[in-house]
């Protein structure tokens, strides 16, 4: 399974997105960013996996700020 990083900027919306995800089942882990974080605020973004689309889909209306998606794999 392809993973991502979706970058928040904030950890308050990496924990808010991460537990959202969770909650519809989806495997999801908070992360301080190691690289580039000048661009990403404070450097938070959510580990996961799986249909990016639709997890972009399920942040974006729970509004979860969405800096950035980086493929892992």
């Amino acid at each position: 399974m392809k993973r991502y990083v979706v970058a928040t900027g904030t950890v308050t919306h990496a924990i808010k997105g991460r537990e959202i995800l969770k909650k519809r089942g989806i495997a999801a882990e908070t992360e301080r960013m190691k690289y580039g974080t000048e661009n990403y605020g404070c450097g938070y973004g959510i580990v996961t996996g799986g249909n990016i689309e639709e997890i972009e889909r399920i942040l974006k209306k729970e509004n979860v700020k969405i800096i950035k998606i980086i493929p892992l794999d």
